[in-house]
């Protein structure tokens, strides 16, 4: 396991193939976060689709520990939050500049969003083969 990646201990929950489900809990960091009143993941339970390397045996409700790159993450939370806005606030200002009208503006600017959340949504297959998670057993 790479030392630059983010872990996470989990429990096995489903295997098929070379997939493994496993069962995260997203709290690890939440003590000393000054947010951690408003976050919606403190606490919470979490299911990682990871792959197996060849020759890994798993069980289910086996401990293992899930790692990803912190490029991964950050590239996350630019498709999740950073890009939306960027994009809100750009046909908010354009829409604002062409029309003259600050409601059509900033109505159009919210309505983008669904639409971009719909393609983010569509794309998920391909998503899901650039954001690979790994997975590798704890030693107890």
């Amino acid at each position: 396991m790479n030392h630059d990646s983010i872990n996470h201990d989990g429990q096995v929950v489903e295997i098929s193939d070379n997939k493994v489900v496993a069962e995260i809990m997203v709290s690890e960091a939440c003590g000393t976060c000054q947010a951690k009143g408003l976050c919606h993941t403190n606490g919470k339970r979490v299911r990682v689709e990871a792959t197996a390397e060849p020759g890994q045996d798993f069980n289910v409700g086996q401990r293992v520990r899930v790692a990803f790159t912190p490029t991964l993450a950050l590239s996350s939370v630019l498709l999740a939050y950073v890009w939306p806005l960027v994009l809100m606030f750009a046909v908010m200002f354009a829409l604002i500049a062409a029309t003259g009208s600050q409601d059509i503006g900033c109505l159009c600017g919210i309505a983008v969003l669904p639409i971009y959340y719909t393609i983010l949504y569509a794309s998920r297959h391909r998503l899901r083969r650039k954001f690979k998670f790994s997975v590798t057993e704890i030693d107890n």
